[in-house]
């Protein structure tokens, strides 16, 4: 390849010395400061942002603790069954329950720290989506211990904050950069 200091190559000549083709446009004009910064996040989405993650980490208490509990389970299966199942039918539903409870718990806070990335960086659906499912996770924790309230609790408030006027303004900002 040539350099621009080429005496064999004239201002008109590409690089090889060949004439530029009729109706060539030349090279767009590289991106202004301003068009290559990402939009910054305002405290609301930044503080919004790190509640969705404590919310999932509190939420992956609630198998533990469940997990903790497992004997008292035990004990209040063998109590309502009425004596129909044997004690290794007992431990077998108690511990699949446990594990569907921390699958499904693994499952949601997994979504709700990917949905909060996508929050963070801007896109409205995300924050619509994590919308949904706190509902849908309020109706699973409806009448439910206090430590199954503490991780929805938080989730409302990261709600709250997505959608006051600088979240919104800002979501709508990523939206036309988009």
């Amino acid at each position: 390849m040539t350099s621009p200091q080429d005496p064999n190559q004239g201002p008109d000549q590409g690089p090889y010395g060949q004439q530029p083709m009729p109706g060539s446009y030349p090279a767009p004009p590289p991106l202004s400061e301003p068009d290559t910064q990402t939009l910054e996040p305002p405290t609301e989405v930044k503080i919004s942002f790190w509640l969705w993650i404590a919310g999932a980490v509190l939420s992956l208490l609630a198998p533990v603790l469940l997990f903790a509990s497992r004997d008292e389970l035990l004990t209040e299966a063998r109590r309502t069954q009425g004596g129909e199942l044997s004690q290794a039918e007992l431990e077998t539903i108690v511990n699949a329950t446990i594990g569907f409870v921390a699958v499904f718990f693994l499952i949601f806070a997994g979504l709700f720290v990917l949905f909060a990335f996508k929050m963070k960086a801007g896109r409205n659906w995300a924050r619509i989506t994590l919308t949904v499912l706190t509902a849908i996770i309020m109706l699973f924790t409806l009448g439910s211990s206090l430590t199954g309230l503490i991780p929805v609790l938080v989730s409302i408030v990261a709600i709250v904050l997505m959608f006051l006027p600088k979240a919104n303004a800002y979501f709508q900002a990523a939206k036309r950069v988009a």
